[in-house]
């Protein structure tokens, strides 16, 4: 019996993600762009202090270079990091950028890494929503009250399915 158990756990074991790693660069989704409001939140003291730690200030903050970024690494699992701009480039909300790590996150504390660029050639947003809500399913004899959204042909194997979301995938070669 024990011979059947071992195997399983590795494979088992063997499907589960890994984190982003040191000189790595991946795709990633803006998820917030920090404001000092923002900043000065209770719940942000721990972002306001790192990125205060890492020799970021007011002029940081106002032209919009301090980020929150996430990726999806499986479908129970998603990746995030505080991320900063280069001087000069600007994103929103929902934008796909490249980054680069170069402080890998733990499980209780997000890396501050440095954005490479945007993502030019990808012209969707990084997190979507991935199933809609079907009012009369009991009508149309369904077994479900839901549906999965479609993806463009572009867009297909770039993202995972993770907490009912589409999110853009930390490795894009995978």
């Amino acid at each position: 019996m024990i011979r059947y158990i071992i195997p399983c756990v590795l494979l088992a074991l063997g499907g589960c993600a890994t984190q982003p790693e040191t000189s790595e660069t991946v795709w990633v989704v803006v998820k917030s762009v920090y404001s000092a409001d923002e900043l000065g939140q209770s719940f942000n003291s721990s972002a306001a202090k790192r990125f205060a730690d890492a020799g970021f200030n007011e002029k940081d903050i106002s032209a919009g270079r301090l980020l929150k970024v996430a990726c999806g690494l499986g479908t129970d699992y998603t990746w995030g990091s505080y991320a900063y701009l280069p001087p000069g480039v600007a994103v929103k909300s929902g934008d796909v950028v490249r980054l680069r790590i170069d402080e890998p996150a733990t499980d209780d504390r997000p890396g501050m890494n440095p954005v490479v660029d945007r993502v030019e050639r990808f012209n969707y947003p990084g997190s979507l929503q991935a199933y809609r809500y079907i009012p009369d399913w009991k009508e149309r004899n369904l077994f479900l009250n839901f549906e999965r959204i479609p993806l463009a042909r572009e867009q297909e194997r770039r993202y995972i399915i993770s907490h009912g979301a589409y999110v853009i995938k930390c490795r894009q070669n995978q």
